[in-house]
């Protein structure tokens, strides 16, 4: 057939007019027919313009011990034992609070000396300060930043944030060694008990 004119379609990738030839102005190319869209062939899927980030071991570590420990039993747990230390309304009033900035927080005052003492937000100090002083009672002030650390670690798992991206978990890990770790969290904050577990 003599080609006297292009498609030029828009309804192509790029909103570009179709290029291809047709026979007269105003006709369609068949990829651009009704017939031409339902039989054609699918395009081949491009490549990513940008990668993926990079999943880190310690990532990818924070990640599955999370998962594997953070179930609903053992936040549960979690909570029974950190209510033993923290009144109702405190209690209220941190889990009702954003996790990310919270447990980044629990983080910031699990790596200082004296955590109660410092004011970084409107209730995590409130929270290491009850802690503080449950713990200074049973005699183990000690296991403060743990408690911490374990605390911001459910406040993550409740609110179903990515445990990924737990700082606060990935701190357990990274000072404490995997194996620890794993047996921090499974202790569930059993130390705010009297007896111990």
């Amino acid at each position: 057939m003599p080609v006297v004119a292009h498609c030029n379609s828009t309804k192509t990738w790029n909103g570009e007019p179709c290029p291809n030839e047709v026979s007269r102005r105003g006709k369609r190319c068949r990829e651009h027919t009704l017939f031409g869209l339902l039989f054609r062939s699918p395009k081949p899927v491009l490549p990513r313009q940008t990668p993926r980030a990079a999943r880190t071991p310690m990532r990818a570590a924070t990640r599955l011990e999370g998962v594997r420990i953070a179930t609903e039993q053992w936040q549960s747990i979690v909570a029974a034992q950190a209510q033993l230390a923290i009144p109702a309304e405190a209690w209220q009033s941190l889990t009702e609070a954003d996790a990310p900035s919270t447990c980044t927080r629990f983080a910031q005052l699990a790596a200082l000396d004296s955590p109660q003492g410092h004011s970084v937000g409107p209730i995590a100090p409130q929270v290491a300060a009850h802690l503080a002083t449950r713990l200074a009672a049973l005699g183990t002030p000690e296991h403060l930043p743990q408690s911490l650390q374990v605390l911001g670690v459910y406040l993550c798992a409740t609110q179903n944030r990515d445990l990924g991206d737990c700082r606060c978990l990935r701190d357990l890990i990274q000072e404490n060694g995997l194996a620890t770790a794993k047996r921090i969290l499974q202790n569930a904050m059993s130390d705010l008990s009297p007896t111990g577990g």
